[in-house]
């Protein structure tokens, strides 16, 4: 095994979608410096009133574009002060998660989905993943409606100052530090797991793991080669949405058919993605049992939008 023509290889694919990552990163920063994302923002406040949520769940959903784990230990910050019930709770940090995509526009989608799939795989690929945050929303907004009431006595008006002032030398320093912590920290991420990827592929595990994958692929009429980025995808995304650009670009197979792969895809990624990143954390920030309430709503909804897509693509196939 020549361990200097993986690593070769691995830079030779790694390079070109890094280079589009940090212009992606590049941009978030200079949107954030402009106050963009704040005015973005302004949603916050309204949705949680509409959701018959205190006001004080807009400070949280305007804090989940920044940060998802802020945003919940906020919450659970006025739930242990009584602000907020445990109803209450589950249901503003699912609203939370509804809006926290909005980041990942100018971080993930737009700089990495859309390039690597191209302009139809990539809108339908991202568009469901937008359509997963909507079915958060609305189930928060119908739930709301069945088990909260209003409390106008506990409502407080709330003025947010959105405006944001020109950013100075200082703060300019500080968001290039961020930049560059956040494609380090990214990028080395990818590259490492795309060592990993192509060390696997070497070694032969890829290819059990897409020999497993084999008899459900034909059930759902997808291609050989288009399962080793469909194993690459469950390890991590972002390689896997990279490798499947690049085989659909070598037109090795089809747009409808990478969309498929992918969705086929998610429904084994998003149970690893689940128990191995976000239970452990609503779980450590809420207790176990609102912890695991959380997480499975969430994915029961986002596995449910992600298979109607698949179903429905399988239907014109």
């Amino acid at each position: 095994m020549d361990v200097l023509l993986i690593l070769k290889k691995a830079i030779a694919f790694a390079l070109p979608t890094l280079l589009i990552i940090g212009a992606g990163l590049a941009v978030a920063e200079v949107l954030v410096e402009t106050g963009l994302i704040s005015k973005i923002s302004r949603i916050g406040r309204p949705l949680s009133r509409f959701a018959r949520l205190p006001d004080g769940c807009g400070f949280a959903v305007i804090t989940a574009m920044v940060s998802f784990l802020a945003a919940n230990a906020m919450l659970q910050n006025m739930r242990e002060n009584k602000i907020l019930t445990d109803r209450e709770t589950f249901l503003a940090s699912l609203l939370t998660g509804s809006v926290a995509p909005v980041k990942e526009i100018f971080t993930y989608h737009l700089p990495v989905i859309l390039p690597a799939l191209g302009l139809y795989a990539g809108t339908i690929y991202m568009g469901t993943l937008w359509l997963g945050s909507l079915a958060l929303l609305l189930f928060v907004v119908v739930a709301s409606r069945i088990l909260l009431r209003n409390r106008p006595d506990e409502q407080k008006s709330v003025d947010l100052n959105f405006d944001v002032p020109p950013p100075s030398s200082s703060s300019r320093w500080f968001a290039l530090k961020r930049f560059f912590k956040r494609l380090g920290r990214i990028g080395g991420t990818f590259f490492v797991v795309t060592v990993i990827v192509f060390l696997l592929m070497e070694i032969g595990i890829m290819a059990k793991i897409e020999s497993y994958l084999e008899p459900l692929s034909k059930l759902f009429r997808i291609p050989a080669a288009a399962l080793p980025a469909v194993a690459a995808y469950i390890a991590s995304p972002i390689v896997g949405i990279t490798m499947m650009g690049s085989i659909m670009r070598q037109q090795v197979i089809t747009e409808h058919q990478a969309i498929i792969a992918l969705l086929f895809g998610s429904i084994f990624m998003l149970p690893v993605l689940y128990l191995r990143f976000y239970f452990p954390q609503w779980i450590s920030i809420f207790g176990l049992r609102l912890g695991i309430m959380r997480g499975l709503t969430s994915a029961v909804l986002t596995m449910g939008v992600r298979m109607t897509v698949l179903a429905l693509f399988m239907s014109f196939y």
